[in-house]
């Protein structure tokens, strides 16, 4: 009696089981159905430094502490650098001719537009720096510009105001709506 009870428990334990794992599917559709991949990086890395080269020299550098990619998606696929980059442009390597400094960073891919923010810092050639808390950088005008508050200081003043355009590399900078200008003595 006990030897029967034991046989028939462990065959409804195998029926059961045969029929749990006959009902799950691992179709590739059914899975993609499930999770919602578009919100999900194709691509993530941690503590990335990029080099881009023209002709053997190098001329940009990024480096990232977190970089996610979205490239698989159809409409507007974009890198994403969460906690912000550093980026370094270089005239004749390693001579710096402007860099960087953001904690968050977003390149749009099929329009090749860079958005900065939070903490914006830039500085060129010159030592001119900028403050703000978002900026563009446009790649195929190979313009930066921003609407928000903005500070530049250079050599010898700060000045504020509201949006600015300069060259990729931060000179023939430009503000506008100035609010005021503070002279400093040398």
């Amino acid at each position: 009696m006990f030897k029967q009870k034991q046989i028939i428990l462990i065959s409804i334990g195998l029926l059961l089981s045969s029929v749990l794992f006959i009902s799950c599917s691992n179709d590739d559709e059914d899975i993609l159905e499930a999770i919602d991949y578009k919100t999900y990086p194709s691509q993530s890395a941690e503590n990335i430094e990029v080099v881009r080269t023209d002709s053997g020299k190098v001329v940009l550098k990024i480096f990232a502490k977190r970089y996610e990619s979205y490239s698989h998606l159809e409409e507007n696929p974009y890198d994403e650098y969460p906690k912000g980059i550093k980026l370094v442009t270089y005239s004749n390597y390693p001579e710096v001719s402007s860099s960087l400094v953001c904690n968050y960073a977003k390149h749009e891919i099929d329009i090749d537009k860079w958005e900065a923010r939070d903490d914006v810092i830039v500085v060129n050639i010159d030592g001119d720096s900028l403050r703000t808390e978002q900026m563009y950088w446009d790649t195929k005008t190979q313009k930066i510009y921003s609407d928000k508050a903005v500070n530049i200081k250079t050599s010898t003043e700060i000045i504020y105001g509201t949006g600015f355009t300069a060259k990729q590399d931060f000179t023939g900078w430009k503000i506008n709506n100035v609010k005021g200008t503070i002279y400093l003595d040398e």
